[in-house]
Parts: structure tokens; C-alpha cells; sequence
């Protein structure tokens, strides 16, 4: 939003790009929990001149045939497998299930993700500036 390139949309069908980002903990497996509630609505922020506006649900959104809103689970340990360093991933938007697609560009490094600096973002800047660049070139 500081850089004045993207603005956010409020669904994923609006969206010419959807980001997502994943602070990894430095292992391939770690045990967790299991079977608990997830709160799965988005929030959506949207940066005004004063400040900065929050939207947002609570709870789960009930949808037909969604096999995680049925019956209530009980806790239960299980083990999470992913990526052991930060990833920032980009896939194009405008299409339904943008995630289930292969992504367009993927950085992953430890500490991608570290604020203030955040070097995943500044890395996706310059790609961003250096694509530009070379489309304003070419005739």
C-alpha cells in the first residue's frame, strides 16, 4: 500500500493478483492440534488518509457441502508439514479458487518476512519495477 502500485480488493474476483504469505518457524514438521475451530473469513484493510480501515466476520461462514463446517470436531494432536523458510507467493487473480492454480512467482528465504524491512516484498518490488522497465523498452 506505501508504494502506491497496488490497491487491495475486498474478494478474490476483483483482484488482478492475489498474495499470499506464509512465516515459516524453521522446521520441515511440527507437531500442533487438531480438529479445533478455524475462523476462515477474510479481513480486509484498507488505508485511509487518517488511518487505516479494519473489516470484517465473526465466526465461520456456513457454506453447503463444506465438509470442515459439519459436525464440530474435538481437539486432537496432528502434525504440520510446509515449508521450513518465509514464502511470499503470488497468483493471478479473477478466477475462482486463485490458490488451487500454480503460482506466478514464489520467493521463499529465512526471514523473508521480517519486519520492518520485510526483504520478500522489496525482492517482489524490483521484479515488479525491472518487468516494467523492460515492457517500456521493447517496442
Amino acid at each position: 500500500m506505501n508504494w502506491g502500485r497496488f490497491t487491495l480488493a475486498p474478494d478474490v474476483s476483483a483482484a488482478d493478483l492475489v498474495i499470499s504469505v506464509r512465516k515459516g518457524n524453521g522446521k520441515v514438521a511440527q507437531p500442533t492440534i487438531g480438529g479445533v475451530p478455524i475462523n476462515n473469513r477474510p479481513v480486509i484493510l484498507e488505508p485511509t488518509d487518517s488511518g487505516v480501515g479494519i473489516g470484517g466476520h465473526r465466526g465461520n461462514p456456513t457454506q453447503v457441502g463444506d465438509p470442515t463446517n459439519s459436525q464440530p470436531q474435538s481437539p486432537r494432536p496432528q502434525v504440520e508439514v510446509g515449508q521450513a523458510q518465509d514464502m511470499f507467493v503470488v497468483y493471478r487473480g479473477k478466477r475462482d479458487n486463485a490458490l488451487d492454480y500454480p503460482a506466478v512467482w514464489r520467493y521463499s528465504a529465512k526471514d523473508a518476512l521480517r519486519s520492518p524491512g520485510v526483504p520478500a516484498a522489496d525482492v517482489f518490488r524490483k521484479l515488479i519495477a525491472e518487468a516494467e522497465k523492460q515492457q517500456t523498452a521493447t517496442p
